[in-house]
């Protein structure tokens, strides 16, 4: 039976355990290795309709690439910079650079059909995405679907072989979402979901590439954009869609709509839902300030095997107080596409240890990004598994919509897969979200290969010096000591100084008196310049001593082996 988990193509099912090693067990759909001559296209050429143009470039480069990846779609000027990566690694020999109507002439006859979206319906789009994937169609908007010269069908029961969807008279999304996954759903991969804005294009290849379902759930404050969005509805019909998935599957997309708080059902609850039903998110959309992640059906057919730096071992000096910056969200792939790329380049990079957060099932979708972060670390970077194990998880919930007996299965095989995926990520340190149960907890901490968990995204209501370090299951546990300045992004450079200085006096206030002491120091998305950790580092002075976060966990349990030697000399 443990054999069956990797024959399955990645897919886990409850109760039929995982084994504790899988060399070819994938979570996340795998292109083929890319062409050698890889065509590309720039998307800022397009001038009229560019959105439109988008929705199909992005849809038909899905279509191309599911029998080899030879489109490259440019979004921005990232996607230049890892399509440059491409070639230097030897993935590619040559790029074959195209202008808009020689991509169509060269790739438009893969497409056999097209689907017409409704712009009523913003599900539209996302439910034409689907029947494109099924029916290797075209996806197109009303503007521009005559150009294509593709069958394209006019009543309901037409949607095997092209439709304008504007002829189904649907009145909400939801309604959408029900039809479509009536007609085809067992036709969609149960290897994944999404959860995608429809009005986002970025994305939509891979999801196309490899049939993923869609899915999105509207905010409360929708209703007064669209009377289409019906908030309650969606999130129950995405409740019911979720729980006949397979636990322990990967989410792509992202709950919230860009930098727009109010856009969609949001990250808390968004997360919040997967989590209850025992799937983990890969921020693949917009969130923050980084962009919906593009041409994972080109990097995913990368491959890559990575390895830590070696830490220099740290002498214990007894009146120190020793710390270790985590910089947090490299659990979104689109960090790590956009934000963590310019971190690197940032000229102070280097000169401070430093955690970074990274999620190990990035080794599947886009493992020649995370390779580019390995080849390029400086001395004091460390990886952090991020956030929490293969995924991104709400730790209290998850598998909380069923039973008792197919929870504890679905978090051991999540607790397996974590192993095997921190293994690939050479992590030996893990970052946690919230607070959680010390049952939960303890879970985490029997993930095969985890030495120390650097746990909270921020400090929380329960840290106390008491509880600050403390040890689970033979594992350290080091909760952040610290919130985020009130600064927000920090851009300007008095916005900078003002929350250096601010948190060089929280880190002060919250260091316990007894020394050594030992600081799990959490630095979010507001650290938009390495110089900053330069300047908190200096800031605190001789006392204070920056590593790597694998080196604060050996600092630790040398200095509790310590205390347990001292104690137990005593009571002889």
């Amino acid at each position: 039976m443990q054999a069956s988990a990797a024959t399955l193509g990645g897919m886990l099912v409850p109760g039929a355990g995982l084994p504790d090693s899988a060399p070819d067990l994938t979570i996340c759909p795998k292109s083929t290795p890319p062409a050698r001559k890889l065509c590309a296209f720039r998307m800022e050429e397009l001038t009229s309709f560019s959105w439109d143009m988008r929705l199909t470039l992005t849809c038909l480069q899905g279509l191309v690439n599911r029998s080899q990846p030879r489109l490259y779609l440019v979004h921005d000027y990232y996607d230049e910079l890892w399509l440059d990566w491409l070639r230097e690694r030897g993935d590619i020999d040559e790029v074959n650079w195209l202008e808009i109507a020689d991509v169509f002439g060269r790739f438009l006859p893969e497409a056999k059909v097209v689907f017409v979206t409704d712009p009523a319906i913003p599900a539209s789009i996302n439910v034409a995405t689907m029947l494109a994937s099924v029916h290797d169609g075209l996806v197109a908007t009303p503007r521009i679907a005559s150009q294509f010269d593709l069958p394209m069908g006019h009543l309901p029961d037409s949607w095997n072989m092209g439709m304008d969807l504007g002829f189904m008279n649907w009145k909400r999304d939801v309604d959408a979402y029900r039809w479509v996954f009536e007609k085809i759903g067992d036709q969609l991969s149960r290897r994944a979901l999404a959860i995608l804005d429809p009005h986002e294009v970025a994305l939509r290849d891979y999801l196309l590439e490899f049939k993923i379902p869609i899915l999105w759930i509207s905010g409360p404050q929708d209703v007064s954009k669209q009377a289409q969005a019906s908030p309650a509805e969606e999130k129950e019909f995405a409740r019911e869609t979720l729980m006949k998935w397979p636990a322990n599957i990967p989410c792509f997309g992202w709950p919230g709509s860009g930098d727009d708080p109010q856009g969609g059902i949001a990250e808390w609850e968004g997360v919040r839902l997967l989590s209850e039903c025992g799937k983990f998110e890969l921020c693949t959309g917009y969130d923050g300030y980084s962009p919906t992640v593009g041409n994972l059906s080109v990097h995913s057919g990368t491959s890559a095997k990575v390895q830590q730096t070696i830490p220099p071992t740290v002498r214990l000096q007894h009146d120190k107080v020793y710390f270790c910056f985590t910089r947090s969200d490299g659990d979104g792939w689109n960090f790590q596409r956009h934000y963590y790329r310019k971190l690197f380049t940032d000229r102070a990079h280097g000169r401070v240890p430093l955690g970074w957060q990274m999620n190990p099932a990035a080794l599947d979708g886009q493992p020649d990004i995370v390779d580019y972060f390995f080849k390029h670390a400086k001395a004091g970077d460390c990886f952090v598994n991020a956030l929490s194990g293969v995924g991104y998880i709400h730790e209290d919930v998850y598998a909380n919509n069923y039973p008792p007996d197919q929870r504890e299965q679905i978090w051991n095989d999540f607790v397996r897969l974590s192993g095997i995926y921190r293994a690939r990520l050479d992590a030996t340190v893990m970052s946690t979200l919230a607070e959680m149960s010390p049952e939960r907890l303890a879970l985490l901490a029997r993930i095969p290969g985890i030495k120390g968990i650097f746990a909270n995204y921020g400090r929380t209501h329960v840290t106390t010096p008491d509880n600050t370090n403390i040890i689970v299951g033979g594992v350290p546990v080091f909760r952040s000591v610290n919130n985020g300045p009130a600064s927000g992004y920090n851009w300007t450079p008095s916005a900078r100084r003002e929350a250096e200085f601010s948190m060089i006096n929280e880190i002060k206030r919250r260091t316990p008196l007894q020394r050594p002491a030992f600081l799990h120091v959490f630095l979010g998305n507001w650290l938009t310049d390495l110089e900053m950790a330069e300047n908190i580092a200096k800031g605190l002075g001789p006392e204070y001593i920056a590593v790597r976060p694998d080196q604060l966990v050996p600092l630790f349990e040398q200095h509790v082996e310590q205390v347990v030697s001292f104690w137990r000399d005593g009571m002889v």
